[in-house]
C-alpha cells in the first residue's frame, strides 16, 4: 500500500463532508464565528493527522490493536478498542446512511417507503464492509478513481457558475474576527479524519515506508471547507442559504450542464454521492468490524481469504442497528446525534493521536536501553 492509499481516505471523507453534516453546523454560525472556527479547525486537523502519519510510520505493518497489545494490558486494549468502534465509528455509519438514503428517498421517490431505500443502501454496505481489508482496500481505490474526477468537475463548474455571488461570499467574510463556538471547531476538523484509517489500513504498510506529498492533506482540507461553506452561500445569498434543510442538493439543482442528455446536475450529484456514502459506510463498519474481532480474540489478516463469516455477522448487526435508528429518528434529531458525534469524534482523535505519541516514545525509550 502507498501513501495514496490514504490520502485517498482523506479524499473521501473531504467528499461526503459536503453532503451530510458539516455545511448545516458552519452556515448556522455564519455570522457567530464559522470563518474563525474553520481557520482553527484546519490548525488542529493539520497538526493532528500530520502527528499521527508521522507516529505510523514508526510502526509499518502494525494496526492500532496491535500496538496496543504491545504496550496496555489486555483489558485497557479491549476497552479502547470497543469504545472506539462502538463511539466512533459503527455510528459514523449508521449516520451517513439515515442521512443519504433520506435525501435520495426525499428527492427521486418521496412517496416510497424509507425503509425500502434503506434496504437498498444497506444490503450493498453489508456486502463492502464485510470482506477482506485488501478487497475494501481496492473497492476504496477503484471508486475515488471514478467518483473524484466528477466531482472535481461539478466543484469546478459551481465555483465559476456565472450565478455565484461574490459579494455575498466577501460579506460573509467580514465576520472572520468573531469568535466561534466549539460545535464549528468540531465540524471543520472533520474534513481531516480520513487520516483515522490508518487504526487498520497502517497494516499494509512495509518496513522503511514514508509518507510522501503530506502537505496533500491539509490542501484536501482547506479546499473542501471553503468549497463547502462559501459556494451555498454564493448561490443562495447571505440569509436564505439558512432555509434550506438539503442544502447542497439544493445547490446542485440550481445549475444546469450542457452535455448530452443530462440537463440537471442534481442527478449527476446524487449519484456520485451514492458512491461515496457508500464508500464512507463500508470503511466506518469495517473498522469497526475489526476493532470488535481483535478484542474478542478474533484476529484478522489483511490478505483474509475468504473473508470470515463473523464479519458478516457483524456487518448485519451494523444494517440492524442503522433500521432502529431509522424507526425513532427524523430529519432534526439526526441533527442533534450528528452534533453530538462531531464533538465525541473531534475529542476521540485528539486521545487517539495522544495515544500514538505514547507509543512511539515506549518504542524509543525501549531503544534506547538495548
Amino acid at each position: 500500500m502507498g501513501s495514496r492509499h490514504t490520502y485517498y481516505h482523506v479524499l473521501y471523507v473531504g467528499m461526503i463532508n459536503i453532503m451530510m453534516f458539516v455545511p448545516y453546523f458552519l452556515i448556522k454560525e455564519r455570522f457567530h464565528g464559522a470563518v474563525m472556527g474553520m481557520l482553527i479547525a484546519l490548525a488542529i486537523g493539520s497538526v493532528l493527522s500530520l502527528t499521527s502519519m508521522a507516529c505510523y510510520e514508526h510502526f509499518p505493518g502494525l494496526g492500532f490493536p496491535e500496538l496496543c497489545d504491545m504496550y496496555f494490558p489486555r483489558w485497557l486494549t479491549i476497552t479502547i478498542n470497543m469504545y472506539g468502534a462502538l463511539l466512533t465509528w459503527l455510528p459514523a455509519g449508521a449516520i451517513v446512511i439515515y442521512s443519504y438514503s433520506e435525501t435520495v428517498r426525499m428527492f427521486f421517490y418521496p412517496e416510497m417507503n424509507p425503509f425500502i431505500n434503506l434496504l437498498l443502501m444497506a444490503g450493498a454496505a453489508v456486502w463492502a464492509s464485510s470482506r477482506s481489508t485488501r478487497t475494501v482496500q481496492y473497492v476504496h481505490e477503484i471508486m475515488i478513481i471514478i467518483f473524484s474526477p466528477l466531482l472535481i468537475m461539478f466543484l469546478m463548474k459551481a465555483i465559476f457558475n456565472p450565478g455565484m455571488d461574490w459579494h455575498a461570499i466577501r460579506y460573509v467574510s467580514g465576520y472572520i474576527s468573531r469568535p466561534p463556538s466549539f460545535i464549528t471547531i468540531a465540524a471543520g476538523s472533520f474534513l481531516f479524519s480520513g487520516f483515522m484509517s490508518l487504526i487498520v489500513f497502517n497494516r499494509f504498510h512495509q518496513q522503511g515506508f514514508r509518507f510522501r506529498f503530506r502537505w496533500i492533506v491539509p490542501l484536501f482540507a482547506t479546499f473542501f471547507l471553503a468549497v463547502t461553506f462559501f459556494v451555498p452561500i454564493g448561490f443562495h445569498g447571505t440569509e436564505a442559504v439558512e432555509d434550506y434543510v438539503y442544502l447542497w442538493s439544493m445547490t446542485a439543482d440550481s445549475m444546469v450542464m450542457e452535455y448530452g442528455f443530462i440537463n440537471r446536475v442534481l442527478f449527476v450529484f446524487l449519484l456520485i454521492f451514492t458512491g461515496v456514502s457508500l464508500l464512507f459506510i463500508m470503511n466506518t463498519w469495517h473498522i469497526a468490524i475489526l476493532l470488535i474481532r481483535h478484542s474478542m480474540n478474533r484476529f484478522s489478516s489483511v490478505e483474509e481469504a475468504p473473508a470470515s463469516p463473523i464479519n458478516l455477522w457483524f456487518a448485519l448487526a451494523a444494517a440492524a442497528l442503522s433500521f432502529l435508528y431509522m424507526r425513532f429518528i427524523n430529519v432534526e434529531r439526526n441533527q442533534m446525534v450528528s452534533e453530538v458525534w462531531l464533538i465525541t469524534r473531534f475529542f476521540n482523535e485528539i486521545v487517539f493521536v495522544l495515544i500514538m505519541l505514547y507509543f512511539v516514545w515506549k518504542k524509543r525509550k525501549e531503544g534506547s536501553t538495548q
